[in-house]
């Protein structure tokens, strides 16, 4: 009877392993992985987004939003290599790559140059050709890579040292962090972390939260990532720290600070820091946890919102006791929220 239990005890553990391996992913939902570069010193973020239903992967999403940089000469738009430029104002585009679709014209100049009349392409003969000539549009090839990786894995995705994808059909486009973001989206999943972004002015906004298998949020929190820009020399990099990294010394209230002394060359980070408390002001990233806080406590709504720089309220009007500091106004860090929410499922929250 003794030499059973071993073999037993074997087979239990296996079992339990094929029981674990079924709730790698303790949450449904789309989770998001995202990279920011700056491309010709222009904004862009990359994402790939990893869907889970019922436990299991259903589907890839990979996108990119790219931004512009304007160069302007007697208030008068030109492009970028003018000699003259006397400013430069950079933004994100309206429409992602995937948003574009076949308007990205990823091959539209050598449509373009295989006319007699390089002035008669269109968009409709574009198409045409893309299909004759065996090409695919952007979305077309991340579409390819996203059914590869569902029937193959991510992991099986060939790359040579240039970061040409080698391995999928019909895909031409080289890698450009969509398997390393592919990999973090399936991490993300697998603690169940959430994440959202917007991208505005030339801002990105941010949000992430963890969900626990029984549908408990935890570490909600909002974020900024902004940009070194010059106006004059056209430069776009991305800073090295976001607002939370920064904490008091993003020093959002500074100035305000500045003014209520009579000699500004005498002000300290310290002396900031105890203006701070003896106002009862807020830095950023408290006034953030405020927001967070009050939608851990209470739930997501859409109907929060700002109120004049005053706090946040659900009906325009009215404050919500306790967020009086909020002095943020913008309402993007609730529409970040309402993302971050909408990638969920519903069956999934608390």
């Amino acid at each position: 009877m003794k030499r059973l239990i071993l073999p037993l005890l074997m087979v239990l553990a296996v079992l339990a392993l094929l029981g674990c391996s079924n709730s790698e992913f303790p949450v449904d939902g789309e989770f998001t992985a995202y990279a920011l570069s700056d491309s010709g010193s222009k904004p862009q973020v990359t994402t790939v987004t990893v869907t889970i239903d019922k436990g299991k992967i259903s589907k890839y999403y990979i996108d990119v939003r790219q931004g512009f940089r304007t160069a302007t000469v007697d208030d008068q738009e030109t492009p970028d290599t003018t000699d003259d430029v006397t400013t430069y104002s950079f933004g994100w585009n309206a429409q992602t790559k995937r948003e574009l679709g076949y308007e990205y014209k990823m091959h539209y100049s050598l449509y373009a140059n295989s006319l007699d009349v390089h002035e008669s392409a269109t968009l409709e003969g574009y198409i045409t050709w893309l299909d004759a000539s065996e090409k695919h549009e952007w979305f077309e090839q991340a579409v390819l890579l996203e059914d590869f990786w569902l029937a193959h894995g991510v992991e099986l995705t060939e790359i040579d040292d240039q970061g040409e994808i080698l391995n999928v059909a019909g895909v031409t486009i080289s890698n450009s962090n969509y398997v390393e973001l592919a990999l973090e989206a399936i991490e993300l999943a697998k603690q169940g972390k959430f994440q959202a972004i917007v991208c505005t002015g030339t801002d990105l906004y941010s949000a992430s939260m963890i969900i626990s298998s029984k549908g408990e949020i935890s570490d909600l929190i909002l974020d900024v990532m902004q940009a070194n820009k010059s106006t004059t020399e056209g430069t776009f990099t991305w800073k090295e720290q976001t607002k939370q990294e920064l904490g008091y010394n993003y020093r959002m209230l500074y100035n305000s600070y500045l003014a209520t002394l009579d000699n500004p060359e005498t002000a300290t980070q310290e002396g900031y820091l105890a203006w701070l408390s003896e106002t009862n002001h807020l830095e950023w990233f408290e006034q953030a946890k405020v927001i967070t806080d009050y939608v851990i406590q209470h739930g997501w709504t859409g109907d929060l919102q700002p109120v004049d720089g005053e706090g946040m309220s659900l009906d325009g009007v009215t404050i919500i006791d306790g967020t009086s500091g909020v002095t943020i106004s913008t309402s993007t860090y609730f529409l970040v929220l309402s993302h971050l929410f909408g990638s969920v499922d519903e069956d999934e929250l608390d």
